[in-house]
């Protein structure tokens, strides 16, 4: 088993600002990456990041840590790579806005790469786990739990050694080429900050990997809802941020 410390990206620009609802032709023009906001029809801004994947070969992994290969990564070796990937998507909504509806996606390639595991799978109550995290031998993410322990709870010099993940957050097409997290508001709590997502692939030995990670959300304000990909429909082929990796 080996630890990883797992370290919020930094330097997540905003580099897209629209309003109202632009043209198609525009849509059309636009090449959205990193950051974006949508500006309401009561100028209220809501902003999504999504921050820039990191990835990390597992067999490489195991062997830089000196640490003995598991027999599933070995009995896989001659014909897969294994790879973990850490990435973060941010919501900001604006005073008078809240998110209601996200859908964090990721289209793999070459097709017949699949996602192997997900972290975090379902999510219903306020769960806070400790940043260092293992890589199990059989190939999932085991991050320790601390128990009863709330975001309130923590000081802010003990902040950065914590993730917290809070509801609603569900798991798609674990096994598929295409995963996916959905998060829904609940009652007590809304969709706003930092999300830490971690996915590990299964991909054909030796082939380059890409991956386009695509992020779609819905706003409501208090005149009703309107869609925060209000051009782009969420879930759809285009959704608010589309950027596609070189992963390795």
């Amino acid at each position: 088993m080996i630890e990883i410390n797992a370290v919020l990206p930094e330097n997540m620009p905003e580099l897209l600002v629209a309003a109202g609802h632009p043209e198609e032709r525009l849509i059309e023009q636009i090449k959205l990456r990193g950051g974006a906001a949508v500006t309401s029809l009561l100028g209220d801004k809501n902003e999504v990041w999504l921050g820039r994947p990191q990835a990390f070969d597992l067999l490489s992994l195991f062997a830089a840590y000196k640490k003995g290969i598991p027999p599933l990564l070995a009995a896989q070796a001659s014909g897969s790579d294994f790879v973990a990937l850490q990435f973060v998507c941010s919501f900001r909504p604006a005073p008078e806005c809240e998110f209601i509806r996200a859908t964090m996606r990721v289209r793999l390639e070459p097709s017949d790469s699949i996602a192997y595991d997900m972290f975090p799978r379902d999510v219903e109550t306020t769960v806070t786990m400790k940043r260092t995290f293992s890589i199990s031998p059989e190939l999932k993410f085991k991050f320790a739990k601390v128990a009863e322990l709330g975001v309130s709870g923590l000081q802010p010099e003990q902040s950065a050694e914590y993730i917290a993940y809070e509801p609603e957050i569900t798991t798609f097409a674990l096994g598929e080429n295409a995963p996916g997290w959905d998060f829904n508001k609940t009652k007590a709590k809304p969709i706003r900050g930092s999300r830490e997502l971690f996915l590990t692939v299964k991909k054909p030995k030796g082939i380059s990997l890409f991956g386009r990670f695509e992020l779609s959300a819905t706003v409501q304000t208090n005149i009703g809802r309107i869609p925060l990909s209000t051009f782009f429909l969420s879930g759809g082929t285009k959704p608010l941020i589309s950027e596609k990796y070189l992963i390795c």
